[in-house]
């Protein structure tokens, strides 16, 4: 690695550090180019080098007039340039999905068993996709490590799946009624039903 490569290294993890120092989270604004060369002791060129290449990413987002972004976890194109060199084969894919199904079913079984949480009907059909219905469960929960671990293998899901939306198949509509009534047998059995016949027939080819 040369001495350019180092002091872009360098500065990439000291931003990183600083992200941390401040507490700052999806949807925060990062301090300013100029800020961030000042508190970090290093030239704006370099600085503007290492916030390109975190843009280049989607690890934040520029918006005129307003500032940069950090962009929420998962969402942005490493997913894609990673996929086309680790999803290469059928067993792979089916392996992706299988972990999807499993952290599925945990949300899914964990939700359930929380005394205090009430689906209401309105609340849950609000929701258009399978994404956003599953994105409102592991929110409800406290675990947020595990729902940035299903947000990362989700998305890269998306990268050889279409994404369904709720009214498009009746097991879903019939997934959301059982949520409503807290009925563990049936969620679970339609879920399984749903990972039988759509994620491993028509998208692991």
């Amino acid at each position: 690695m040369n001495e350019r490569s180092k002091v872009y290294v360098e500065i990439l993890k000291q931003i990183r550090q600083l992200m941390v120092s401040d507490q700052l989270k999806t949807g925060d604004k990062i301090p300013s180019e100029r800020e961030l060369a000042e508190r970090l002791n290093a030239g704006r060129s370099s600085v503007r080098e290492a916030l390109r290449a975190l843009e280049l990413l989607g690890l934040i987002e520029t918006r005129r007039g307003e500032g940069t972004f950090i962009k929420e976890v998962g969402d942005h194109q490493l997913i894609d340039i990673l996929a086309t060199f680790l999803l290469q084969d059928s067993k792979a894919k089916s392996d992706l999905v299988e972990t999807k199904y499993v952290l599925e079913k945990v949300c899914l079984t964990t939700a359930l068993q929380q005394a205090d949480q009430h689906f209401s009907q309105e609340f849950m059909m609000k929701t258009e996709t399978l994404q956003q219905l599953f994105k409102q469960l592991f929110t409800m929960q406290n675990n947020g490590l595990l729902y940035r671990i299903w947000l990362i293998i989700n998305n890269f899901c998306h990268t050889f799946q279409q994404e369904i939306r709720l009214q498009d198949n009746e097991q879903i509509v019939s997934l959301v009624q059982a949520l409503v009534e807290k009925d563990e047998k049936t969620v679970l059995s339609i879920h399984e039903r749903w990972y039988q016949d759509y994620y491993i027939q028509k998208n692991v080819e």
